[in-house]
């Protein structure tokens, strides 16, 4: 009996050392090891701009309590942590890097005491390349290329007068200019807001552009950043500076004849420079070439008010139409009401409808043809 009783003893220390030689870090659930598992590596690398990301795990044998995750401390860029959508996956959000320089921060998953330890690196954003195209820039018309950081990065690309650009504090100020501008335009045109920035603002791969009607020598400032349709920042701005060129004074004179057939009438030019782009016109009246000139700037100042009621196009679009080059001969137009009257024929920038000479005058008196 003595001996039976040992044999007992002797087999239960064994399977008590033996227990306790495999022991590990899973839990015991109803007699089955729970275990907590990694299915997404635990480097994990994301891109530069602002997105949800997803960390996906397994779990063997579940006792129903929830996965917990949390950033390390002091993580501001990681965000939205939600584990309990669904189940197997973490999701994250990233907000957009546009410092430079990769980050990295830790993300910690837990599970009944077991935890699974991830590091997450985040890719910075190159900068914008945005390159002036000088041979392009007029008195009126600036060109730009603009090359994104990635290829499939959507981005603005716009310019602004520096004047304006100055009164802002920060580049977050002046976008949110930006969008403030975005929202009216959205609501004029009658379209949501991500509608217009399809349509109209967002673009994609490298561009050449251009902005045309604007006020000749002046700083403006050409500039890019990314964004996405509804308005999120994607990646930061970036800057370059560009003048439009003076407008210069041309050195041309203009030989004038005139048919009338009464109550139409035709002028002619032959202009000294054959490069030159000039208008012709008939002014009510016998003053000075400089009256002239001066009455007619404002005539044409109040036409290029008007373009955008008359069917839009550019200031350039419409004096290119009207302007001649080299020998030319206008449509009929009316004789004035006037027993005498003036032909004139002034040098215009067509890039800003500014005239650039003296007028060459000839007076002329109505021939009734009778």
């Amino acid at each position: 009996m003595k001996k039976h009783i040992a044999s007992i003893l002797i087999a239960a220390l064994a399977v008590l050392s033996f227990s306790s030689c495999t022991k590990d870090n899973g839990r015991e659930n109803d007699g089955q090891k729970t275990q907590f598992n990694a299915v997404s590596e635990r480097q994990i690398t994301v891109g530069p701009e602002a997105a949800t990301h997803v960390i996906r795990y397994e779990i063997v044998n579940p006792t129903g309590a929830s996965v917990t995750a949390e950033a390390d401390a002091g993580t501001d860029w990681i965000s939205d942590i939600n584990s309990t959508s669904a189940y197997g996956e973490v999701y994250f959000s990233v907000s957009v890097n546009s410092g430079g320089e990769s980050r990295q921060a830790g993300l910690t998953l837990s599970y009944e005491g077991i935890t699974l330890d991830f590091t997450v690196t985040q890719e910075a954003y190159s900068s914008f390349s945005i390159k002036v195209l000088e041979d392009e820039c007029t008195s009126g018309k600036i060109a730009w290329e603009v090359t994104p950081p990635s290829e499939d990065l959507t981005y603005v690309s716009m310019i602004a007068d520096k004047a304006t650009w100055d009164t802002f504090g920060s580049f977050e100020e002046y976008i949110e200019y930006d969008l403030e501008y975005f929202r009216e335009q959205a609501e004029v045109r009658n379209l949501s807001f991500e509608e217009f920035m399809e349509k109209y603002v967002l673009r994609q791969g490298k561009e050449h552009l251009s902005a045309d009607d604007l006020t000749p020598g002046t700083d403006y400032i050409v500039y890019a950043y990314g964004m996405n349709r509804t308005g999120e920042l994607l990646a930061g701005m970036d800057y370059t500076g560009a003048s439009t060129l003076p407008v210069e004074q041309k050195d041309v004179t203009f030989e004038l004849t005139v048919e009338q057939d009464f109550p139409y009438m035709t002028i002619s030019a032959v202009p000294s420079d054959d490069e030159v782009r000039y208008l012709m016109d008939v002014y009510s009246g016998t003053d000075s070439p400089e009256v002239i000139v001066e009455s007619y700037q404002e005539m044409l100042d109040e036409i290029i008010t008007l373009l955008p009621l008359l069917g839009g196009g550019s200031v350039y679009d419409y004096f290119m139409e009207v302007s001649f080059q080299g020998p030319g001969t206008t449509d009929q137009l009316m004789i004035p009401e006037a027993m005498e009257f003036t032909a004139f024929a002034v040098a215009i920038d067509v890039y800003t409808g500014q005239i650039t000479s003296g007028a060459s005058t000839l007076v002329c008196e109505i021939d009734f043809g009778f």
